[in-house]
């Protein structure tokens, strides 16, 4: 049975290249040009805790929900390896984070002067699919019953998410000083360099939806 604290790291290597808030920084410099820094200190508290609520909300219902509908875990961790396996592929091939309409309507939100902190720096940016996906496979390795191991299995999951959410606001809040610092070809080079462990981790994901799927179906032999 893994620890509390192996829970936590193992969340935090799994999510954070996922998440990866530091290639993030220079979309929210864009979306939030000629912004006065207290409103973009708040953007960025406001962005961390759209993450954590949601990735904190997909633990604790995700499972629950697809159990209700039918879907195995196993079935599950196959459909999240896959979408974190092309999340990091886009990453690995530079293609943009932001798709077409996705930049459109973040254009309009910076025309109108509209709160970017949901749409689109939560969702798509940092708490997409790729980290949905990763954090219904957490979910399904902390347990499916009601026992006191299982609780704190999710309670270390959540509190990595929350460490996590400290990364995000801080990046984001000293974002000016991590583009000077990094430059925007660095934080691009950290991003490929984040898309092949975000690549493995699809690749895990995959092959241990494959192997529960087989078992459940008395396919592999003890």
């Amino acid at each position: 049975m893994r620890t509390f604290l192996e829970f936590v790291v193992g969340t935090i290597a799994a999510l954070f290249p996922v998440v990866d808030p530091i290639g993030a920084v220079p979309i929210f410099l864009v979306l939030t040009t000629g912004v006065p820094a207290s409103l973009r200190y708040r953007y960025a508290l406001n962005i961390a805790r759209n993450v954590v609520l949601l990735l904190v909300g997909t633990l604790l219902v995700g499972g629950s929900v697809l159990r209700f509908f039918g879907v195995s875990l196993a079935v599950v961790r196959i459909a999240g390896g896959i979408v974190v396996f092309h999340a990091a592929w886009k990453a690995m091939n530079s293609d943009p984070k932001l798709s077409e309409v996705d930049n459109q309507d973040a254009v309009h939100r910076i025309g109108e002067h509209k709160d970017i902190s949901f749409m689109p720096m939560t969702i798509p940016l940092l708490g997409g699919p790729g980290a949905i996906a990763v954090t219904l496979g957490l979910a399904a390795q902390a347990g499916g019953d009601l026992s006191v191991p299982t609780a704190m299995n999710l309670l270390a999951i959540a509190t990595a998410i929350g460490l996590i959410g400290i990364v995000i606001y801080l990046s984001l809040r000293s974002s000016t000083l991590l583009l000077k610092v990094l430059g925007a070809s660095g934080i691009q080079a950290m991003s490929r360099l984040l898309g092949l462990f975000v690549m493995a981790i699809g690749v895990q994901l995959i092959l241990n939806g494959l192997a529960d799927w087989l078992a459940s179906l008395n396919l592999l032999v003890p």
